[in-house]
Formats: C-alpha cells, structure tokens, sequence
C-alpha cells in the first residue's frame, strides 16, 4: 500500500547512514513477522478456493483476487521494504523507485480490491434476486483486468520519469515525499485511497445496518419456528392419517420454507457481519498512515519516527488480518483450512522419518 516511511533523522549518524540502527532492526522485524503471517495466510486461502468447489462463486474469485494482491505485498513489496532499511552504506541497497513502484502496485491493488469484495457483498445483500444476473463472469473478469492494469501504468509513470520528485534526498527508506512528486502523490491517494475508504466506509455502514436487520429477522423466525412445532397440530403431524391430509402436507411445507428461509437469512446475516469486521479492520489499520502522510504532503515531516513506523507496520499487517476474519466468520473456509493444514502435518511428517 501507498505508505510514507520513516523520517531519516535517527537514521544518520555523521552524515551517514549506521549499519544496524534499533529503530530499522525491529521495524524489519515486525515486516518480516508479516510478511510471513501474510504469505502463508493468503496462499492458504488460494489454496482453500482451489481445492474446494463449493468456493469457487464470483464472491470467492474475488477473494481470491484480494488474496493475490496481498500475497504479492507478502512476497516482494515488505521485503524490498526490509532490505532497504536494513542498509550497511550511504546509499539504500535497493533503488527507491523500485521500492515505491511494487508498494503502489500491490498496495493499490490490495485496496481496491477490498472495495471490490465490499461492492459484492453489497450488491448481494442490496439486490439478492439480480445478484446472479448483474454479477457475472464478465463482469469479474474485467473488473480484474481494469483494476491491475490501471494501477500498473500508474505504478511505473515514476520509473519513465514523470512523477519523480526534482529535489530527491538521499533516504535509506524512501520516503514518498522525498522521492514522489506532491501532484503525483497526492493523485495517488485520491484513486487509490480516498475514494476507495470513502466508498467502503459508506458500505461498511449499510452493511452494518443490514447485519443488525438480518439478526432481527433470524429472532423473528426462529420464534416463529419454535411456536409452530410447539404447535398441538404440529405435535401428532407424524401420524399416517394427518400427514396425508392436503392440510398437514402444506402445513410442514409451511415449515420447511420458514426454515430454509432462517437459514438463508443467518447465511446472508454472517456474511454482512464478516464483511463488516473485514472493512472496519481495513479502515483501523490504513488512517493512521493515510492521516499522517496527507499532513506530510504540505508541511515538513511532523511525526515521531516510533508512531510512523508502527502506522506503517499497521498499513502492511491488514495484508495479513484478511484470512483470519475470513476463517473466523465463514465455515467453508475454516473447514477447507483444517483439511489443508492436517495434509500438510500428514506430508511433513511423513517425510521427516525418510531423511533421516
């Protein structure tokens, strides 16, 4: 994601830059804590939705796609980020526009991506009967190819030159407004972080509302189902003479609809729910680091080096958080892990005896 990191200030010593500075060291090892959770959490969710036909809707696919996004962010951008700060001379080992460019690629992607899995879901809680005619494989697959597309060419503009900052200082951490252009930056944060935390707060919203409607209905039903099998009718509906009666056949007809209907509400219901913690743990963990570089991009560098590189290490751990709230709130998922993890103790330990 777009991120603005580290002021240089406790970084030089004697106009150079220390080989191991505190600060850069446990900084790198929050990134590499991530970066593991997040590659392995991510690449459990492809493989869940690989194995698993019953995960393999339009919904899931763009799960999937989200889980590429943050997957790439595990595997290239945080650790181009770790050896970059973890620099041993004057100059970062790494250039900082290739940092920058992999950061605004699959940061960008991760966000809009969030969007995408929000306008689902609103889509399929707002309008359920023309869910499956408006959201299609079409649609899907060229929301994907728009998406990534657009966020690359604008992730390489700084690499051909435009967008580049004139008066580039030299930065073991490539801060974006030391290395960025203000009009190219603050561009980027309108597409790629203004208007999608906009647009998902607002459906965050509704779909929070919708979560608290489902759970009233899922009450009303189940009292409603709870009256009726308590019911004196419903009590001898078991005999032969009554069940085959036209009255007592459209009577536990009556009550397998009103079931099928509780249980497509609780579905619906704890998806809204899911979506909900999986956007409001999106927003917690991106608006420190949008407030305080938006702050930066007019004024000199303000915050403590301590609070920028935890918002950071924030910004890049909601690349990890996705496949924990999506294992937490979806029992398909949570299933399909269990068996992929249990094959894999079953592979590991089966191959740990042959070397030996």
């Amino acid at each position: 994601m777009m991120d603005m990191t580290f002021n240089n200030t406790d970084n030089v010593s004697d106009g150079k830059y220390d080989k191991y500075h505190t600060s850069s060291v446990i900084t790198a090892v929050c990134l590499i804590v991530i970066s593991v959770f997040a590659f392995g959490g991510n690449l459990l969710v492809l493989a869940a939705i690989t194995i698993n036909r019953n995960l393999r809707s339009i919904s899931d696919l763009f799960v999937a796609n989200l889980a590429v996004a943050d997957l790439c962010q595990a595997a290239l951008a945080i650790p181009l980020r770790v050896a970059n700060l973890l620099v041993s001379g004057q100059e970062p080992s790494i250039p900082c526009h290739v940092v920058v460019f992999f950061a605004i690629l699959f940061g960008g992607a991760s966000n809009v991506n969030i969007l995408l899995v929000s306008v689902d879901r609103f889509v399929a809680i707002k309008w359920p009967f023309k869910y499956n005619s408006w959201v299609t494989m079409k649609l899907f697959v060229t929301s994907l190819v728009i998406s990534w597309l657009s966020l690359f060419l604008y992730a390489i503009l700084p690499l051909v030159g435009w967008g580049r900052s004139d008066n580039v200082s030299s930065s073991p951490t490539c801060r974006f407004t030391t290395t960025l252009d203000r009009e190219y930056v603050a561009i980027g944060y309108v597409l790629i972080h203004g208007f999608p935390l906009v647009t998902i707060i607002v459906l965050y919203l509704f779909i929070l509302k919708a979560s608290f409607r489902h759970s009233r209905a899922i009450a009303a039903q189940e009292f409603s189902l709870r009256t009726l099998n308590n019911s004196p009718a419903n009590e001898n509906s078991i005999t032969h003479e009554e069940f085959s009666t036209n009255g007592e056949r459209g009577h536990l007809s009556r009550a397998r609809v009103n079931r099928t209907r509780a249980m497509n509400t609780s579905r619906r219901g704890k998806g809204a729910r899911m979506i909900a913690v999986l956007v409001g743990v999106f927003i917690i963990l991106v608006l420190p680091i949008i407030v305080i570089d938006v702050v930066e991009m007019w004024k000199e560098p303000f915050a403590p080096p301590v609070v920028v590189n935890i918002a950071v290490c924030m910004i890049y751990a909601n690349s990890g958080v996705n496949v924990f709230i999506y294992a937490g709130w979806n029992t398909e998922y949570r299933r399909t892990f269990r068996l992929v993890l249990v094959a894999l103790w079953k592979l590991m330990t089966t191959l740990v005896p042959e070397c030996r």
